[in-house]
């Protein structure tokens, strides 16, 4: 049994699992492969790999990156690299950077357009694009805002829809190249997860434009994805020649970790050989 999508501690403010506690739940539920996929960062991988040594359990390489593509934003999982490897380390911290820089060019430009947007540098830390799109909302009548829709998912519809070019997310394609310059692999992270602004269902032209630039696999089985949707998917790899993955995306103890059969997770194969 596997879960190929766990995140630690090393995950910036969301989530709550420190390795060795990982470490021993995995090995209590089950698992014998478990894969650490953390927002943007590889720091806790080694620490997980020895932790998981320790309980019998093979601990997969793996991130999740920011991305998007097509106009939509999407989070895209490299497994099987180095999570030292000079490249993907310049990779996510470039996810942290392009934002930083995008807030500050927004928090300078809204307001010349008109908008309020005030409380940002109280925040204590450098302001990102959902601390921007958050503010806008909460400060500001939007045009077009969708009803019962966050203050951030509101912001950053408008952000994305009425200033193009004002957030410049990585491309998924450009998380493929640095994936397969380090003989990785690159996964569609949740795709049929309805979650907002950050987490819209792909449609087929989606993973087959995704599959075109490269693409390697999707993950299929995830805790919200009905018995349909993981059809739609499991038809969608075999169209497309992708791989299958899966994954609780657990964020905390109190989140049952996945257990997956291996046999039908294809992708796992390609990381253990």
């Amino acid at each position: 049994m596997i879960d190929l999508h766990i995140h630690t501690t090393a995950t910036p403010h969301h989530s709550s699992w420190a390795p060795e506690e990982l470490a021993a739940a995995a090995a209590a539920r089950g698992l014998t492969v478990i894969a650490a996929a953390d927002h943007n960062t590889t720091t806790s991988v080694r620490a997980l790999q020895v932790a998981g040594a320790r309980h019998g359990l093979r601990v997969v390489s793996g991130v999740e990156i920011d991305s998007a593509y097509g106009g939509k934003l999407w989070h895209t999982l490299v497994y099987g690299a180095d999570p030292e490897a000079p490249a993907l380390r310049a990779l996510c911290a470039a996810v942290f950077d392009r934002n930083a820089e995008d807030a500050r060019r927004l928090m300078a430009d809204l307001p010349r357009r008109g908008f309020r947007l005030s409380g940002l540098e109280e925040l204590g830390r450098t302001p990102n694009v959902a601390d921007v799109a958050t503010a806008l909302a909460a400060q500001n009548d939007l045009p077009n805002r969708v009803a019962n829709e966050r203050d951030e998912e509101s912001g950053m519809r408008y952000l994305l829809t009425d200033m193009p070019g004002a957030y410049r997310p990585l491309g998924v394609d450009e998380v493929i190249a640095v994936a397969h310059s380090l003989d990785a692999l690159a996964v569609l992270a949740h795709p049929g997860r309805s979650k907002g602004i950050y987490a819209v269902p792909a449609s087929a032209d989606d993973i087959a434009a995704l599959a075109a630039a490269g693409l390697d696999g999707i993950e299929v089985y995830y805790p919200s994805h009905s018995m349909e949707t993981q059809t739609f998917l499991l038809n969608q790899a075999q169209r497309h020649g992708l791989l299958v993955s899966g994954g609780s995306d657990s964020h905390h103890p109190h989140e049952e970790l996945a257990a997956i059969d291996r046999h039908v997770v294809t992708i796992l194969d390609r990381l253990l050989a």
